[in-house]
């Protein structure tokens, strides 16, 4: 499975509006740009959420040799 598509499978249940996956060329950088209105909702209460999220990142990246990182970020508007 492709960082992309674990990433896709965990916020396609989390969030309700869209959201970007931004993934750099050697799979070490993930940016997730999330609407202000889910933003909340990813990160959970006291950052539980995204603690969680981050350790199912860290736990597959340590399964193909990887370290990679997960940043959370709100969502410009795009004009």
């Amino acid at each position: 499975m492709a960082i992309k598509q674990l990433v896709n499978a965990i916020f396609d249940g989390i969030v309700d509006e869209e959201y970007n996956v931004k993934i750099n060329l050697n799979d070490t950088n993930v940016e997730l740009g999330v609407n202000k209105l889910d933003i909340a909702r990813v990160i959970g209460k006291g950052g539980r959420t995204a603690a969680a999220i981050r350790t199912i990142v860290n736990y597959y990246a340590k399964s193909i040799d990887k370290c990679i990182r997960l940043n959370i970020e709100e969502r410009k508007k795009e004009a």
